[in-house]
């Protein structure tokens, strides 16, 4: 078998696993928090409420609620009315996962009332066929910094970051997710050849400036581990802007 080119090698990583629980009534907004979490490299998992749950389905949400990583209920009127979302909290608290409630319209109950709620904000608007769409973009980052300070979490959520940071859709985008970076003290070889792949590839990185100054220190501190070539290749990059 060849060997795989490191050009063209998909990094992969650890990934973070999300759960989040939701009545069908806001599956839409639902969905929006699963485009919120995966931009950031995140494995988000939607159970489909509205589905009555066959043998297999039900095998399918055990199976991801022991899997997860975090646990997210969306607390809004319609979560109570469920017939499933009180049975998937009870069974995160079982396997004690770590678990972030969104209140939007109650307060947590039940398995979960002592545990301290994020409260969640979002914002609408109308599609051009007038239909309602959600967005809930600060929301997810500033849970994603709270998943951050989970010592348990930091590595696999290191991974997702990387991943997001060679994706960068603006400057800003780019800014933010070097803010998160910026917490961790130490890259692995394969950590730091992604990142400079990545921002090499992206002018939206590059040509940031807080991702500027931050990849002029990661090349400095780990020079060693660069290759020259890259190296080179970035700091033009970086100082040219």
């Amino acid at each position: 078998m060849a060997k795989e080119n490191k050009e063209t090698r998909v990094f992969r990583g650890k990934s973070l696993r999300i759960f989040v629980s939701y009545s069908s009534e806001d599956k839409q907004l639902a969905g929006a928090i699963k485009e919120g979490f995966e931009h950031y490299g995140m494995d988000v998992f939607l159970a489909h409420e509205d589905i009555t749950p066959s043998a297999e389905w039900q095998e399918t949400i055990l199976k991801r609620l022991k899997q997860t990583d975090v646990f997210i209920p969306l607390l809004t009127n319609n979560f109570k009315e469920s017939n499933w979302t009180d049975q998937e909290t009870g069974i995160a608290v079982a396997n004690r996962k770590l678990i972030v409630p969104l209140r939007v319209d109650i307060n947590p109950y039940g398995f979960i009332a002592k545990v301290q709620a994020f409260k969640f904000k979002y914002d609408t608007s109308r599609g051009s066929n007038g239909s309602k769409t959600y967005s809930c973009w600060d929301s997810c980052l500033e849970i994603t910094k709270l998943i951050l300070n989970k010592k348990k979490l930091r590595e696999n959520l290191k991974d997702c970051l990387i991943r997001s940071f060679a994706k960068s859709n603006s400057f800003e985008d780019a800014n933010k997710k070097t803010e998160m970076l910026e917490n961790y003290e130490a890259f692995s070889k394969e950590q730091i050849e992604e990142i400079v792949k990545g921002s090499i590839e992206n002018r939206q990185i590059y040509e940031a400036y807080k991702a500027g100054v931050f990849l002029k220190k990661f090349m400095t501190k780990y020079k060693k581990h660069i290759n020259s070539k890259r190296k080179k290749e970035l700091m033009k990059l970086v100082s040219s802007k």
